[in-house]
């Protein structure tokens, strides 16, 4: 007989399969990487062009390890991917891509909080800045101190938190091919990842 705990997982993992992820499992916290170096790699040496425009990208996000102390507070991550032609992640398919991995990692952490998992907390690829606000000419909360726009979508960067996706997909065996500019494989597949911080 399952216990409550695993009947939450079980149903976590089914909503993120229902939702469009390719896979889903979960993994323990402690076991997640993060390192200082990724956040970094936003602004320097080719900073990125998502760089302070968003409340969950640098350096207006938490510093990684502000981040590392927090997940002393969890047992277990779900983690999700999508899978898609690295053609796709290099092009203009990304932002859609990055969409998906934003509202299906907000909708988990909602089902989460719904299943009595308090400390429920989403993070995602990409900014949200990028994502969601696009035309507009700045964030509304860093600009203007005003509520977020799309609170129920917009979650925080993995990277500015100093997640570090290979060892995270390796970690769970999801295997994917490095994105090379100079190679031009159309059969080349990589993922995009999500996760929820559970209890």
């Amino acid at each position: 007989m399952m216990t409550a705990e695993e009947k939450t997982i079980n149903a976590l993992i089914e909503r993120a399969l229902a939702l469009g992820a390719t896979a889903a499992v979960i993994m323990p916290a402690r076991s997640l990487v993060v390192e200082d170096r990724f956040a970094e790699m936003c602004a320097a040496p080719q900073r990125c062009p998502s760089y302070g425009l968003a409340p969950g990208c640098p350096p207006h996000a938490i510093l990684p390890s502000v981040f590392r102390e927090q997940l002393q507070q969890y047992r277990s991550i779900l983690v999700f991917k999508i899978d898609a032609p690295i053609s796709a992640l290099m092009g203009p398919e990304r932002v859609g891509i990055a969409r998906r991995i934003h509202r299906i990692a907000a909708a988990l952490e909602q089902e989460a909080l719904h299943l009595g998992v308090v400390r429920a907390r989403g993070l995602a690829a990409g900014s949200c800045k990028e994502l969601f606000c696009a035309k507009d000419a700045a964030c509304v909360v860093l600009r203007h101190q005003q509520p977020c726009r799309h609170p129920d979508l917009a979650r925080p960067s993995l990277s500015a938190l100093g997640v570090n996706f290979t060892a995270l997909a390796e970690s769970v065996g999801w295997r994917f091919d490095k994105i090379d500019p100079m190679v031009n494989d159309q059969s080349a597949m990589g993922l995009m990842a999500g996760l929820v911080l559970l209890g």
